[in-house]
Order: C-alpha cells, then structure tokens, then sequence
C-alpha cells in the first residue's frame, strides 16, 4: 500500500526542509496579528450546543490520587483543546475520589481520547475511560454525518503552518482543505481538519500518520465523528488550500507526490523554491526537439537503486505519453559531476509528450527527494546506456 513510503516522506521532510521551516516560523510568530477563524464544524452546522458538550466528554476513571485537574488538562490536551476537567471530590478532605470527566471543544478529540488514554498507565494506574450515561441519546440525534474524506489532526507542533501540514499529506491524494483553529496567544491550538478529494485517500492517511512523530511531537490522527462546515482557520483573507496532486501518491514504494511550491515561509528558503540548475546536462547544442528525459536527484546514490525503479518510473512517465524506454543510469567516475550518481532516462515517443513529462517531474518529491527533469540529447542518451540493464521496456 506504499503507507511506510509515504511515512517515510513525512520524515525525511523534517530533516531537510522542516528545520528552517520552525525557525523561520517561530519568529514570524513573534511578530504577526494572530487571524482569526472559528474551526468547529458542528458548531457552524448549528448542532445543539448540548449534544456536541455530551459527545465531546469522556468519563476517566483510577485517576492517581496525587494528580490534579492541571495534570490531566496536560495530559488530555495532545488529543486537543480541554474546555473543563471536573473531578468528584469529597467533602470532608477536599480530595478528589479519583474519577472525573474531560470535554473537550470537538467530539474528534474525545473520541482519539478513547482509543489511546483507555488502559494507559498514568502515575502507577490504568486509565479507565468512557462516556457520559446519556453519550447514546446524544449520537443518536439528527446531526450531520462526516465527509467520508475529512480527518481530524491533533497535537501539532505549533510551529507548523496549514501549508506545512497540507505539504506533509499529500502523498495520500489531493488535499482540499487544510485548516488549524487559531489561538490569540500561540497561533493555532494545535489541531485542525485535513479534508481530500476521496475518501480512501483520508482513510490511507489516518491509519498512516496517526502515531507518527512530527517536529518532537506524536501526531494523533482519525475519522471524523461531526460533520458541518469547515471554519476559515489560520488564512482567513487567503485563497483556499490548493494541491495539484491528483491521485493516491502511495501506489508504490516509488510513488511521486506533486509538491506545493507555496509552503515555505515567505523568506529565504532556497533549498523550496530555487529550480534545479540544469546547466551541466545541456551541453550539446540542441536538445529543442529531443524525446529523452533524465530525471535527477530520484534516489540518494546507488544502494538506495531497486529492481522496480525503471517499471514504477514508467508507469508515472506514462501520464505524460507513449513510454518506449526507462533506463536506470549509474554513472561512471568521469560521469559523476555532470549527472550525479544516479539519473533515470524516460525515452518517449515523441518530443510533445517529454516537455509534459518535464512539468509532471521537475520539482516534485520523490521519498522525501526533490526530482530534477530536462531535456537530454538522444545521441548521447544511447551512447550512455548502452551497456545499461537497468531498464524497463513496456
């Protein structure tokens, strides 16, 4: 299902471009209006404010004694926002009984709650959690079902920006909606909504990314529980989340995911934005009407090189028009400063389909890689690869 490649993806991002990313963000931060933005899709829906209070409650029981509301309010709000923690105490020592509610601001959040603090182990004892006595009346009423293609996200770093976390799904199909609720005082609490174009794209993600450490933080994804209208969120006055994706990007363990050349910070972030310097691979006189492609910067050198490589990069190179040959090239010594260690040749049928094959490939990620596409002289293509058998024929 391509899930580890695409977690792998989300990864690698943190490593090359999401430290700037943080940096620069942090003191934007410091110095922006926060925007506001309501992000609360049963509240906009018009649900009754008790039956969202009911279904954003949870009942936690074997509470160690030693703990207070503050302790809990830390521990629940990963799932997100914490509206109240009540805890029954008794009347002669003013201790809690160690039993208590949490409600949270969205029934999203309950609902991760109980999946994951049910049986934790929380200073010597295990968690026992459930719903309020009148949890099924209040599922039961008339309010809207959730979009099948919308998941809820919690326990984002602060520092992530909708752009940042719309980058970083999607790999899973096209994302188009990607808001976090806003907070005067941080930005965003923390969580959001991601909504794509199907529904088996929002469910890949979910089972994906729920549980995966982004930014020194575990992600908490799932299913939403209320449907209703998305909020504005952090870009009240921008365009609507946009991606050019469009299909699953998990297919395979070489699945390549269009990236959203608007998600950096507005500043200097040459290593998002810059295109690739083609200079070195266009030597010859004129490649104008050549029909080879060479896509560089696929895979880091030649152990990360698979036998499925030429195939998976014909099947994407197929997008763009008749595919007659894919070659995985491993340069020699004298060929290393000009074409790296690793390049792939796309041969196509005619010269009409490679210029396409150049905007599908140049610039989009591959497994966490930047991939670089330009025109390359068929003469030289053939003399290359002659010797080649890393290839792939349809």
């Amino acid at each position: 299902m391509g899930v580890a490649k695409a977690r792998a993806y989300a990864q690698e991002l943190q490593q090359t471009v999401f430290k700037d990313i943080v940096a620069q963000e942090l003191v934007r931060r410091a110095e922006a209006q926060p925007l506001p933005g309501t992000v609360n899709p049963g509240l906009r829906a018009g649900v009754d404010a008790r039956t969202l209070s009911v279904l954003s409650r949870v009942y936690v029981g074997s509470i160690n004694f030693e703990l207070t509301e503050d302790h809990m309010r830390q521990v629940f709000g990963e799932f997100g926002s914490v509206c109240s923690v009540s805890m029954a105490r008794d009347t002669n020592t003013g201790r809690h009984k160690g039993f208590g509610f949490v409600e949270f601001l969205v029934p999203e959040a309950a609902a991760l709650a109980m999946e994951i603090m049910d049986g934790t182990v929380l200073g010597g004892r295990a968690l026992k959690l459930g719903r309020p006595n009148n949890y099924a009346a209040a599922i039961a009423q008339n309010f809207p079902r959730p979009p099948a293609n919308r998941i809820y996200v919690a326990n984002v770093n602060r520092a992530v920006t909708e752009s940042v976390l719309q980058e970083i799904f999607s790999p899973f199909g096209k994302v188009t909606a990607c808001v976090l609720a806003p907070d005067e005082s941080a930005g965003h609490k923390g969580w959001g909504f991601v909504e794509f174009e199907g529904a088996e794209a929002a469910e890949q993600a979910a089972q994906a990314m729920n549980g995966l450490e982004l930014a020194a933080l575990v992600l908490r994804v799932r299913a939403c529980v209320v449907g209703g209208p998305l909020g504005p969120g952090m870009a009240v006055d921008a365009e609507p989340a946009q991606s050019d994706h469009t299909g699953p990007a998990v297919q395979s363990d070489h699945s390549v995911a269009q990236p959203d050349h608007s998600v950096a910070v507005q500043s200097d972030h040459s290593a998002l934005t810059t295109e690739p310097d083609h200079s070195a691979l266009t030597t010859e006189p004129d490649h104008s009407g050549s029909t080879v492609v060479i896509l560089s910067n696929v895979v880091g050198g030649r152990s990360d090189v698979d036998d499925d490589l030429a195939s998976d990069m014909a099947g994407e190179g197929t997008k763009c028009g008749v595919v007659c040959k894919v070659v995985v090239h491993i340069a020699t010594e004298t060929e290393l400063a000009e074409l790296g260690e690793v390049c792939v040749f796309v041969e196509y049928a005619e010269h009409e389909a490679a210029l396409r094959a150049i905007e599908l490939f140049d610039g989009r990620w591959f497994g966490g890689r930047r991939v670089a596409a330009s025109l390359f002289g068929v003469d030289r293509f053939r003399k290359l690869t002659s010797s080649d058998t890393m290839l792939f024929i349809p």
